[in-house]
């Protein structure tokens, strides 16, 4: 049986308490990256893994915890490659991250890099904001559908060096076939056109789109 998704709490400054709290359920498993914990005290939330260095993290947290794994403040991985590989250890093949954006610019692009290196070896990966969701998506074997609301702004780029045969439907400006590449960002600002019909398909890479919750 496939595992459910994994939801993954960052320390950024932007964590979307309404869908982390929509996307729980009690055999669902919750990591809390680090200082990422201090997101869930108060709520509701089922005992879960704290992993990382815990150089951002407050002692004394009332968060049920499984389990803490603790890592040494000078190594090579960040808390949420260790997070992640975690996941990927426990056969989880789709993982939600909240707090991902916020903050230092520099962390923003250590989380970024770090979600293509696993969606590049097959895990769907998706930030979840308030304003925005980033979906980090890799190949598979059949179409990714979304239910994107008509008239939202979508913009596509290429995680890996390049993304090839990309044919999307449902947008204003469609594809067929694109081989879009990591250093020509052609795919800013696409709009959805149809509700609950769009449709990407592509045969190598990872794909990343970013989703504006607004409408244009």
């Amino acid at each position: 049986m496939k595992n459910k998704p994994a939801l993954i709490i960052l320390n950024g400054k932007e964590f979307n308490k309404k869908e982390f709290l929509n996307s729980l359920s009690d055999d669902r498993l919750v990591i809390a990256a680090d200082g990422g914990i201090k997101y869930l005290g108060g709520l509701d939330v089922p005992p879960l893994i704290h992993i990382g260095d815990m150089d951002s993290s407050v002692p004394g947290s009332k968060v049920p915890i499984k389990d803490t794994i603790i890592f040494p403040a000078e190594k090579n991985f960040s808390d949420f490659h260790l997070a992640l590989e975690y996941a990927q250890k426990k056969k989880v093949s789709e993982v939600f991250v909240f707090a991902a954006c916020g903050g230092r610019s520099d962390h923003f692009i250590s989380n970024y890099d770090t979600a293509v290196d696993f969606a590049s070896k097959g895990m769907k990966i998706v930030f979840s904001g308030s304003n925005e969701d980033i979906f980090f998506l890799p190949r598979a074997l059949k179409e990714y559908v979304f239910d994107f609301k008509k008239g939202s702004t979508v913009s596509m780029f290429s995680g890996s060096e390049s993304v090839e045969d990309l044919t999307v439907s449902g947008f204003k400006y469609p594809a067929v076939k694109l081989d879009l590449k990591r250093s020509v960002p052609v795919g800013l600002s696409n709009v959805c056109t149809n509700i609950n019909k769009q449709k990407i398909r592509f045969d190598n890479g990872v794909l990343v789109l970013i989703y504006n919750k607004s409408k244009v």
